[in-house]
């Protein structure tokens, strides 16, 4: 499956690369001939490139994508400085991710032009952020599962799971692209295959408020995508479809919104071309958002904000915001510090808290943002211990947050460097703490969701990008799992109103700590679409705790969500699933 990128034609022809080996510099456009265009002023950073990509990093470093079928031959200068050079790039993979990468590191700091052919291709600024800001000092667990948690050996699955869902009945659904769909039943471990009516591999995908899950889109050939709306109901579990969209889509985000309805953004249609114009799914049909028409890269890291609009944090360094009323409208939001952190993993962890981390090419660096400040801005937070990418990052009812997973290479999917151990970040002080590690090396296509008992599911890597196909999963459990005894919860009301108050039996009540409140998982390619958390407000009875809903929508929007009772030395309960509406 090829990155993201604003170039929207197709794959380009031998003769073309061939052509792009040479070149062509003193005439025309190129530096030294009466063209050349050192001063020129770079381009907005969502300007097109083409099959030659240019992003910038960090420092004084760059990173160029060929999504040529042959060699080509680069030249790149520096804005206001004599530094020039040459970027020779290998052709691109047959496999996806369908491109070769290098990156470049210029000695003088300014905006970066790429050349080929003699032509002025890209212009980049260098943003000036440390490649290296101070991380909190990491913190290193020892090998006592108390502290490191735990890894189950890798046990089987019918398929790669490239996209994986936790149903509001406690199963997991999952698919990919080969084999039909499947629902793991985590109690018994049995596995029930349910076809799908179309290939849905690559789509994307999140829960509507009635616990349905819409899937947009699919997978006609690499780039180019399906139309359908395909919708997964658990009563009996089964696939029905809907009115599809007016455009194929292949790689794109769907958001749920605080009205219930799921915006449909990115990917590319069944030519091969971007689709520019949001689509939002309700259980009445699809509207498009035509006044709102932009290249977004591929599953872009957008979330319900506390405004009511859209918030785009990623993977371009330039965030946006989205206005889905009316017909729509896009407002530009506050920069990222990091370049492009693709493939990097972002969840809400907080209300309006945002941790964007790793991803890119490749960085261990994590930054965050409060959505709810009057005029927020990206700060830096603790680093990893190891650069990923493809990795995933999971709430947990701690809310402290896990990454597991990934790779830590400057190529797109280098399994040699693999990272093995988890990690965990405690938003409360930034600080990264370093757990066990599990078996399998889990690349491109690696999923995890948090399981109702409080363990992650990883699984996944493969199929695709020439990887070994990963038909295995892993469960992790948490030191907080061996911390002591879990408080019980008795019952929970399968329903809640927004602005209610509700009664959580136990007989722990006397040490509970907290109430945490997490909806349901859904992801894949390293984002989660639907995770979200909050903590809820609560009083203690003698054999019950007194819990306060969420009073705004925007905040939690309508669905599925799993409610945990965390105890003074913050070992969870097993959560119930509750809807909210």
């Amino acid at each position: 499956m090829r990155r993201a990128r604003a170039w929207t034609g197709k794959r380009p022809s031998v003769l073309l690369g061939v052509m792009a080996v040479v070149y062509l510099v003193g005439c025309g456009e190129g530096p030294g001939g009466d063209g050349d265009t050192r001063g020129i002023a770079p381009p907005l950073e969502d300007a097109e490139d083409g099959p030659i990509a240019l992003e910038y990093v960090c420092g004084n470093r760059f990173f160029i994508t060929n999504s040529y079928s042959v060699p080509v031959s680069l030249l790149y200068r520096v804005v206001g400085s004599t530094e020039e050079g040459a970027a020779d790039l290998p052709s691109a993979p047959v496999d996806e991710p369908a491109m070769s990468e290098r990156m470049i590191e210029t000695r003088t700091r300014g905006a970066l032009q790429l050349f080929m052919n003699g032509k002025l291709i890209a212009v980049r600024e260098n943003g000036a952020i440390p490649c290296s800001p101070v991380p909190a000092n990491a913190d290193f667990a020892s090998g006592d599962p108390s502290s490191a948690g735990e890894w189950t050996a890798p046990f089987f699955w019918p398929i790669v799971s490239v996209h994986l869902s936790l149903l509001p009945n406690g199963k997991v659904l999952a698919f990919g692209h080969h084999g039909s769909p499947q629902v793991w039943d985590p109690s018994s471990g049995d596995f029930t295959a349910v076809p799908a009516p179309a290939l849905l591999f690559c789509a994307g995908h999140t829960f509507a408020p009635d616990g349905r899950l819409i899937v947009a889109g699919g997978h006609i050939s690499n780039a180019h995508g399906i139309p359908d709306i395909t919708i997964f109901g658990t009563g009996a579990p089964s696939w029905t479809t809907s009115t599809p969209m007016q455009l194929g889509r292949w790689y794109p985000t769907n958001t749920p919104m605080g009205n219930g309805e799921i915006v449909i953004t990115a990917g590319k249609d069944q030519n091969g071309k971007q689709v520019k114009i949001p689509e939002v799914w309700s259980p009445s049909g699809l509207r498009q958002l035509t006044t709102a028409s932009m290249a977004l890269p591929y599953y872009p890291r957008a979330f319900q904000a506390p405004d009511g609009k859209m918030f785009v944090a990623g993977p371009n360094q330039a965030t946006k915001w989205l206005d889905i009323s009316g017909t729509g409208r896009w407002t530009n939001g506050p920069k990222r510090l990091f370049g492009s952190r693709e493939y990097g993993a972002a969840v809400m962890y907080d209300e309006g808290k945002i941790l964007y981390v790793g991803g890119g090419h490749t960085t261990n660096t994590a930054e965050i943002i409060n959505l709810r400040d009057g005029s927020p801005q990206w700060a830096w937070t603790g680093s990893m211990a190891f650069p990923r990418r493809h990795g995933n990052a999971v709430i947990l009812p701690t809310g402290q947050v896990l990454a597991v997973g990934g790779v830590s290479g400057s190529a797109s999917n280098d399994l040699s460097t693999a990272v093995h151990p988890a990690e965990m970040w405690n938003p409360a002080t930034g600080v990264w703490t370093m757990l066990a590690g599990n078996t399998t090396n889990r690349g491109y296509h690696t999923t995890a969701i948090l399981l109702p008992d409080g363990r992650v599911l990883l699984s996944g890597s493969g199929d695709g990008a020439g990887a070994p196909n990963e038909k295995n999963s892993e469960i992790f459990s948490p030191p907080y799992l061996f911390q002591g005894p879990r408080p019980n919860i008795g019952s929970v009301p399968s329903s809640i109103g927004y602005g209610s108050s509700f009664d959580v039996q136990t007989s722990d009540a006397g040490s509970i700590a907290r109430v945490s409140l997490i909806r349901i998982g859904s992801t894949t390619h390293a984002f989660d679409m639907n995770q979200r958390f909050q903590k809820l407000s609560f009083s203690k009875g003698g054999s019950e705790v007194h819990v306060s809903a969420p009073d705004d929508p925007n905040i939690a929007p309508p669905g599925h969500y799993l409610v945990f009772l965390v105890d003074d030395n913050g070992v969870p309960s097993i959560g119930k699933i509750v809807e909210l509406n």
